[in-house]
Parts: C-alpha cells; sequence; structure tokens
C-alpha cells in the first residue's frame, strides 16, 4: 500500500513542474484566424483555413490552406514579452512586435500602400 502511494506521489511530483510551466505560459497554443483583410478586401475567404501554432520551445508555426489547394506550413521563432503583452515573431523575412492579449493576436502591416489586418484568436 504504502509503495502504491510513494509511486502516485513521484508520478504527480513529475506531472507537476510541466502543468505549472503551461499554466505560467497561458499564451502557448493554436491561435484560429478570424479575420483577414487587405484594405477593403475581405481575403480570409480565400483560404479554407488559417491557424498561428505558439510551440513551448519559442517556435511559431503558420498553417494555411487557400480553397482548393496545398496545406502549407512556415516555421519561425517567437519571444513573448510579458509585460507589453506583445509577441515579437521572427519568420526570417519579417521580424516585428504584436499585440497578443486576452487570446487575441492582431497583426497590422502596411503593404503596397495598403493596411493587412489580421486578427487571430486562440482556440
Amino acid at each position: 500500500m504504502k509503495s502504491c502511494i510513494l509511486a502516485g506521489i513521484a508520478a504527480l511530483a513529475f506531472y507537476l513542474p510541466n502543468t505549472l510551466k503551461e499554466v505560467a505560459k497561458p499564451y502557448l497554443g493554436v491561435y484560429e484566424c478570424k479575420e483577414a483583410k487587405l484594405g477593403n478586401e475581405d481575403y480570409l475567404q480565400r483560404f479554407e483555413d488559417i491557424t498561428l501554432e505558439l510551440k513551448g520551445n519559442g517556435e511559431f508555426i503558420l498553417t494555411f490552406r487557400e480553397k482548393g489547394g496545398r496545406e502549407r506550413r512556415e516555421k519561425g521563432k517567437y519571444t513573448y514579452d510579458e509585460k507589453r503583452e506583445a509577441i515579437t515573431l521572427d519568420g526570417g523575412a519579417i521580424k516585428r512586435q504584436f499585440p497578443l492579449k486576452d487570446g487575441a493576436l492582431r497583426f497590422q502591416l502596411s503593404l503596397g500602400g495598403k493596411w493587412l489586418s489580421v486578427l487571430f484568436e486562440q482556440k
């Protein structure tokens, strides 16, 4: 009986640190694109789905599929600034900081004289 209790405590002690790390980083996980506009044009209509995953190792994966097309993935690195409630995405060609607050991430970039506005919400 004692060995069963000790085994349970040992298993809990092993599991607990990982759980605490995840709770301390509530921004981790998958975000679904809810809005994508370039100027007044709704670009989200062109895609079946767009997701952004923030992984615990500081890596992000952007996954998207145009309607009738194949799935594509882009990877990069990110850092989270807790004080500013902002995330810096580094995809190689672009490194920018964006607000990430209450499970919502909004990108706003100027492209070719028009504003690209993208909203991701945590699933």
